[in-house]
């Protein structure tokens, strides 16, 4: 007859039998997933500029982790986990250009209020020349009327001065605002401005009526600014053929091009291009996914020089 210490040491082998083929299957994979994920959770950009692509990431680790208890196959919880590290990592590369965006904006913003304070600096000395004129005029009797001649110079000195002030601060207030109605991103081949799905029914090239606002601004935008040149490059999702993705996309960024030059925007400073699929920012998965592949997007150069190619 067994003893009643081999009878506990037969149970605890059996739990810990029980307890090991219960246990979760964690693969390296699922704990770098794991890391990415809580990484990008804890990231103020991310919260503030990224909150669906890090809620993407956390659904998708939440499947990894299912597929983890019920012990199914490693390739299929790699699978999930490395979905879920990609999407946490595309969260903060999105959180990262945002950052420097604002930073970005709040530097050309900066430049141009220290041109209007240098413009308003100038206006207070002619002001002040123009008073010290008008005193030689009182005291010099001789010369009254070559003083007040002078006076009357550097007055109208001090309001153009005045006036090239307000009209800098104007501008640096206009652009601040262009700049955040186009939500453009600066990048090394220039400002992005990306028209989304909006802008087209699916699988068609004809832009909609709605979207006419937004082509009006980049419009009037690059009016102001004769001397920049842009680069338009359309992509599409992966639904369809690859030649068909292609001509559409090449379709859709003419269909922007010619907007633009209705909006009397030169044609000679606009050149398009067409990935078709290529270059997706985010997965084909989807339909929210699918609709951020549909876009058309709009560089501008820094200067006068054409918008460098991809690739």
């Amino acid at each position: 007859m067994k003893t009643l210490a081999q009878l506990t040491t037969l149970a605890a082998a059996a739990a810990l039998f029980a307890g090991c083929a219960s246990a979760p299957t964690v693969t390296p994979a699922l704990r770098e997933a794991r890391s990415t994920v809580h990484s990008a959770e804890a990231d103020p950009a991310v919260l503030k500029y990224a909150s669906l692509d890090i809620k993407k990431a956390s659904d998708s680790l939440r499947r990894a982790e299912e597929l983890s208890a019920k012990r199914e196959a490693p390739a299929d919880i790699d699978s999930a986990a490395y979905v879920a590290a990609t999407q946490a990592r595309t969260a903060m590369a999105i959180g990262r250009a945002a950052t420097q965006e604002e930073a970005i904006k709040a530097a050309e913003a900066d430049r141009e209020r220290a041109r209007a304070d240098a413009n308003a600096n100038r206006a207070n000395v002619a002001q002040a020349q123009a008073t010290n004129a008008q005193i030689a005029a009182a005291n010099a009797s001789a010369d009254a009327n070559a003083a007040r001649q002078q006076a009357a110079a550097a007055n109208a000195d001090a309001a153009n001065a005045q006036a090239q002030a307000a009209n800098a601060q104007a501008q640096a207030a206009a652009l601040a605002q262009e700049l955040a109605d186009l939500q453009a991103k600066q990048t090394d081949r220039g400002m992005l401005v990306t028209l989304g799905d909006v802008l087209f029914e699916f699988g068609r090239a004809e832009i909609k009526p709605a979207a006419q606002a937004s082509i009006a601004k980049l419009a009037h935008y690059l009016n102001q600014h004769p001397d920049r040149r842009v680069l338009i490059e359309g992509f599409t999702d992966s639904v369809g053929s690859d030649s068909a993705n292609l001509t559409l996309s090449q379709r859709r960024s003419q269909a922007v091009a010619e907007a633009l030059r209705a909006q009397g925007v030169d044609p000679t400073r606009v050149a398009t291009r067409g990935y078709g699929e290529a270059y997706p920012v985010a997965s084909n998965s989807s339909t929210s996914d699918r609709a951020m592949n549909r876009r058309v997007e709009v560089y501008i150069s820094n200067d006068n020089q054409p918008v460098r190619a991809r690739g």
